[in-house]
């Protein structure tokens, strides 16, 4: 696995359309200061993402399968359409963020805090956290 550094990250979300099939796959960025970017449509499958501060971010379209998000920040979120099948989102927390469509089955959720979040047509397993668990499609 190949670790992409903090100032080469930050370097490629200022230019311009940079989330334009924007692919980390695999990379470990665990810890970073994600506040505000926009990666809409980025490919993120099985980064290490624990403990990123991900607050009112684009991640719409994201493609974040088998991501390990452990105790990272969602706050004021666009995740719509985003794909975060079988993710570790565990110690996550997901507040006011817009959950539509995202499709979160398989996802470890065990200590993840849910509030406020638009969840219109969201797929989850039965055991995703209640708060934002009444209206959500499940895929079970």
């Amino acid at each position: 696995m190949c670790t992409l550094r903090r100032e080469e990250l930050r370097r490629l979300l200022s230019t311009p359309h940079a989330n334009q099939h924007f692919m980390l796959t695999g990379q470990d960025l665990r810890g970073l200061d994600l506040r505000g970017v926009d990666l809409k449509g980025a490919v993120l499958r099985r980064a290490i993402l624990r403990r990123c501060d991900f607050s009112r971010a684009c991640l719409a379209r994201t493609q974040m399968q088998n991501a390990d998000l452990q105790g990272a920040v969602f706050r004021d979120v666009d995740l719509r359409f985003a794909n975060l099948r079988g993710a570790d989102l565990r110690g996550a927390y997901l507040l006011n963020a817009d959950l539509s469509g995202a499709v979160f089955t398989g996802a470890r959720t065990e200590g993840m805090v849910v509030s406020g979040c638009v969840i219109d047509g969201t797929r989850v397993d039965a055991d995703f956290p209640a708060d934002s668990q009444a209206g959500a499609a499940s895929a079970g």
